[in-house]
């Protein structure tokens, strides 16, 4: 009943529709390993109505978080991940923080969560300095510019992915979002999730092969 009640909130906060936060950036072609797709800010995606879900798996890129720990995506298969690019030396990312803090609760209770890997912000301690200062609850993890823009397609900064249990990204956000916006997907992705992108011949045959 509690997660149903949740959901419900959820869709209802999201059809609220969302002011646009900090400098409205519009449309943006970000470059991933499979191919070019769109991300798209919160606002434009409230005056143009809903997109259709992305089906992109997720890179698969070894991580460490900022305790100095390894981490990988991987480890969070069967979960809804809000995956955060961030920098605490970007001003939108700042303004994004609060709202992200809150949507956090959220996702916790339907078992997802946040993760914010912090690009070229400094060591793993002056990051945890950081987001214990602004009140960061969610995990925080390091990489840099080669590895956000090469293998995630960050075209800029803040740059989300909501990711599928399933490991597949399905929606892309560039610049800061609201919680609105972000329930608002989230609930939708539970309620009515897309169907899971089609195996071809050729993914067939390199997973045979991995397993031989």
């Amino acid at each position: 009943m509690r997660r149903r009640l949740l959901i419900g909130m959820l869709l209802v906060v999201g059809g609220i529709v969302a002011a646009g936060l900090g400098l409205r950036i519009g449309r943006a072609l970000a470059p991933t390993e499979a191919g070019s797709v769109l991300a798209t800010s919160g606002a434009d995606m409230e005056t143009e109505g809903e997109l259709p879900w992305l089906a992109i798996p997720v890179p698969d890129v070894a991580f460490t978080t900022a305790s100095g720990d390894s981490a990988s995506l991987a480890d969070y298969r069967g979960r809804i991940v809000l995956l955060n690019f961030w920098g605490s030396w970007c001003p939108p990312c700042l303004v994004e923080i609060p709202h992200l803090i809150r949507v956090q609760q959220a996702l916790l209770e339907l078992g997802g969560t946040i993760i914010g890997p912090a690009v070229d912000s400094g060591s793993g301690e002056e990051v945890l300095r950081f987001a214990a200062e602004k009140g960061i609850t969610y995990p925080v993890w390091l990489t840099s510019y080669g590895v956000a823009v090469g293998r995630f397609g960050a075209a800029g900064y803040p740059f989300t992915l909501l990711i599928d249990p399933n490991g597949i990204i399905r929606r892309q956000y560039l610049g800061p979002q609201t919680e609105k916006v972000l329930l608002r997907d989230i609930g939708r992705l539970i309620t009515n999730p897309p169907p899971p992108p089609m195996t071809t011949r050729a993914d067939a045959a390199a997973g045979a092969g991995a397993g031989r």
